[in-house]
């Protein structure tokens, strides 16, 4: 059994701040920030271009490599082996074998 609980997702201002660098085009940025929680409140401008921006492909979708997921994963040890073959741009944080 696989178990994912505390999961967060964090990065956002970076994110659509950095998808409007290549033309200098932050002022059309129309992302609010919700002040209680500081979740952001996406802007159809702002939507819009990351729609166009991940249909264009790896290159042009960067802005995603700013949004960052973390959860804690509890898994046999099976699964963990086969994860770390397939793995991208992850960091492991693990509990103990040796000291426990």
């Amino acid at each position: 059994m696989i178990l994912i609980e505390n999961t967060t997702v964090s990065g956002f201002e970076a994110a659509i701040r950095g998808m409007r660098n290549p033309k200098n085009s932050w002022s059309l940025s129309d992302t609010a920030w919700n002040s209680v929680s500081g979740l952001p409140i996406i802007g159809p401008g702002d939507k819009g271009l990351m729609q166009r921006l991940r249909q264009a492909g790896p290159e042009h979708r960067k802005y995603m490599r700013f949004i960052t997921v973390s959860c804690d994963i509890t898994a046999p040890m099976y699964w963990w082996s086969q994860l770390d073959t397939y793995k991208v741009g992850t960091v492991r944080n693990s509990c103990s074998k040796m000291h426990k």
